[in-house]
């Protein structure tokens, strides 16, 4: 071979070699398509209570393949193309807590086919219903002449829960009322019914409440080691929270507390106090805590 054919050649093949070698280094970068994920939304029957709920992300998954947690509404790229199915799985604040994001096992996951292209947008808007299997073992809507929190464990008369509504219902023609004043400071109500073999089919069981409070709440439980015992129970409380000027939802997890404590029969609890001034100021001469929608939850 000549030099003039080799310096041809070469003079062909070196600038094919130095492009192969620019799309290494940079290669051309995937364009995503977009999922647009809208709030979730709660369908209900007549025993199931109210549709209220505070389902504040959702658990993606593509064809089975988990992909994240995000918060609600979303814009989510995915580089993924073609048909696939979408799955979404309703998420909560565990006990109202932002670092113990759960899948809430209670609900139904909301399933689409979708086709996803590059640099194009589905939009889906979710619905959820309570799975089949959820039994609700205590359903409280304060939309009766009577309540299911009668049971005074300390307190006085003042301290009772009343049915309130107007402007101070959450919804429907009533909300419950608990009030601790300067004279009445510390308050502990129950249930007047009991509990029992919650955890009999599956170890999932929550606590759901509705609340605006002027006051920090905990709840927990009133345990019997044994079933008829005529004594007063062990207190063991789980979680709680705190003032809030604006209506609220949380979702208390009593499984641990459950399966920690192994009463034979409980009764809930919820138990407040009259909160102490703060950075100088005198304490309130009374607090208001508004309840609604309590439902105990469990397979």
């Amino acid at each position: 071979m000549n030099m003039a054919v080799l310096r041809r050649l070469l003079g062909l093949f070196i600038p094919l070699l130095v492009m192969s070698a620019c799309e290494l280094i940079n290669p051309e970068e995937a364009i995503p398509a977009y999922l647009r994920v809208e709030p979730f939304t709660l369908t209900t029957t007549a025993t199931q209570g109210s549709n209220s709920q505070k389902i504040t992300e959702a658990w993606l998954f593509v064809d089975d393949d988990f992909l994240g947690v995000y918060a609600l509404p979303a814009t989510i790229p995915l580089l993924v193309t073609g048909e696939g199915t979408i799955r979404l799985e309703p998420g909560i604040k565990d006990n109202g807590i932002a670092s113990t994001p759960e899948i809430y096992p209670f609900y139904q996951p909301f399933t689409q086919t979708v086709t996803l292209a590059p640099d194009q947008t589905v939009t889906l808007r979710p619905t959820t219903t309570y799975k089949p299997t959820t039994r609700f073992a205590l359903i409280e809507n304060f939309e009766r002449g009577s309540h299911l929190f009668p049971f005074l464990v300390s307190g006085t008369d003042v301290n009772r829960i009343t049915i309130v509504g107007g402007v101070d219902a959450f919804e429907g023609n009533g909300s419950g009322l608990l009030r601790v004043t300067t004279d009445a400071p510390l308050a502990t109500i129950a249930t007047g019914a009991r509990f029992r073999d919650l955890q009999a089919s599956n170890i999932n069981v929550y606590l759901e409440v509705n609340y605006r409070a002027e006051a920090p709440v905990v709840f927990g439980l009133l345990a019997y080691n044994q079933v008829g015992q005529a004594s007063n129970g062990d207190i063991v409380f789980a979680a709680g929270f705190n003032a809030s000027p604006t209506w609220n939802k949380i979702y208390f997890n009593l499984t641990q507390v459950l399966l920690e404590r192994q009463p034979a029969e409980f009764q809930l609890l919820m138990q407040t106090a009259l909160p102490a001034g703060e950075n100088g100021q005198p304490a309130p001469a009374a607090a208001n805590i508004w309840l609604d929608n309590i439902k105990l939850v469990h397979f």
